[in-house]
């Protein structure tokens, strides 16, 4: 008797759109009434399988995207929520997300979306990656062009707007005015694209999905108590002395301990001071800052950022969790010391070279890829100062650093704006 193959796993199932609606008739009010989001009902029945691409502004944008279209999409997700034991098992079992990882080549991811396709199913993709931090378009892999004229499909471009300065992700006090709202931007078929490049693909994606919190219509207010609490989290330099960590942020004020200057974030997501010309946005104030943090830091040869917080290892299907910890990064390297059972002092240090890259989850959480060991974790406090924004800045920026290691401070070349940040 001839060897069979063994069947190819279905990856489509019948009980993840159960789950879908089942969750709407359950969750959905609530999680609408959380975030202020008053969804349409749209129907992509006609356009199934389809290749949905979105801007990303909150954590949950999965969550109300579905509530719109009340349909099972297959969302591209992070290795990081498949290492929660027994919830990542519930999640998978209910929903399916198409695990992406670090370590998984992008060939793998590409597979499994296929699969979903071929099986009828539609596919989810927030091409950013990382929730916007200041309002604006984040960095955008440009594989997204390849993989749209490879599968064929439909592609849906929806758009997600107010959701930015509802909820900053950023900020530490959630309880705002709220109005976040999503539609359809654009549908093209498989004929509309077809004679398209990947890079032509790749830029009318950009230029559907770049919504700037700035220039959205209507123009809503966003009222709140205590809405530039968590700022200095973004603007880690003063935008007036460019002094670093030495802001504090209380209701309504960022407040710089250096300068003295008091600047006020009002309702529409502007910072007014009396030393700008006009109030000034976040998107902009974002770039100044990282430009005069990379001066700080190659002026600075004994330039340190050090920050506490409980310390993680995140293995593919699990994680174990050590306790408080203190990392510290400089031109050095990252070293991150813990305790281990009996109380043992445990040192682990890493090169910037070891480093592949650091990167956020949600708001407190900063990840670490390093290049040969497992992926590691810290949830800094609320409290600190120090945010997971500033690690990831620094670490480009130190990177950038150490490709010239005998030039001068002067002779270095400058990253540009864009390139640093999320």
């Amino acid at each position: 008797m001839k060897n069979r193959k063994p069947r190819r796993k279905r990856y489509v199932r019948r009980r993840h759109q159960f789950f879908v609606k089942l969750a709407n008739f359950l969750l959905g009010p609530f999680i609408r009434r959380s975030y202020g989001f008053k969804p349409r009902r749209i129907s992509i029945k006609e356009h199934e399988p389809c290749l949905i691409v979105s801007n990303h502004i909150i954590t949950f944008d999965p969550i109300l995207m579905t509530a719109v279209f009340n349909r099972q999409i297959y969302y591209v997700a992070s290795e990081l929520i498949f290492s929660l034991g027994f919830l990542s098992r519930l999640l998978n079992c209910t929903f399916a997300p198409i695990p992406k990882t670090k370590s998984m080549a992008d060939v793998t991811t590409v597979k499994t979306i296929m699969q979903i396709v071929q099986e009828g199913g539609s596919v989810g993709v927030f091409v950013e990656g990382n929730a916007t931090m200041t309002g604006g378009l984040s960095s955008m892999p440009t594989a997204i062009g390849k993989l749209v004229l490879k599968l064929k499909i439909p592609l849906v471009i929806f758009n997600f707007e107010g959701g930015y300065l509802s909820l900053p992700r950023w900020a530490t006090y959630t309880k705002r005015e709220k109005h976040v709202r999503g539609k359809i931007r654009k549908v093209l078929y498989y004929d509309d694209y077809k004679d398209m490049s990947a890079d032509e693909i790749n830029e009318l994606i950009i230029e559907n999905i770049n919504i700037s919190a700035y220039k959205e219509e209507p123009r809503y207010t966003y009222r709140g108590k205590r809405n530039a609490e968590g700022l200095h989290r973004l603007l880690f330099t003063c935008p007036i002395c460019h002094g670093v960590n030495t802001a504090k942020t209380a209701y309504n004020d960022y407040l710089c301990a250096n300068c003295g200057e008091k600047m006020t974030y009002d309702e529409h997501g502007y910072l007014n001071s009396d030393k700008f010309d006009c109030p000034q946005n976040l998107i902009e104030l974002d770039r100044a800052n990282n430009l005069a943090y990379q001066e700080h830091i190659i002026n600075n040869s004994d330039f340190k950022v050090s920050v506490p917080g409980n310390f993680t290892e995140v293995f593919r299907r699990r994680r174990k969790h050590f306790g408080p910890a203190t990392l510290t990064l400089s031109r050095e390297g990252l070293t991150i010391e813990f305790k281990r059972k009996r109380k043992r002092h445990i040192t682990q240090f890493f090169t910037i070279d070891e480093l592949d890259t650091m990167a956020m989850q949600q708001k407190e959480v900063l990840v670490i890829y390093p290049a040969k060991e497992q992926t590691k974790m810290l949830k800094i406090p609320k409290t600190e100062i120090v945010s997971s924004y500033q690690f990831v800045v620094t670490l480009q920026i130190l990177k950038n650093i150490l490709k010239y290691p005998t030039a001068k401070p002067h002779e270095i070349p400058r990253l540009s704006a864009s390139e640093m940040g999320l």
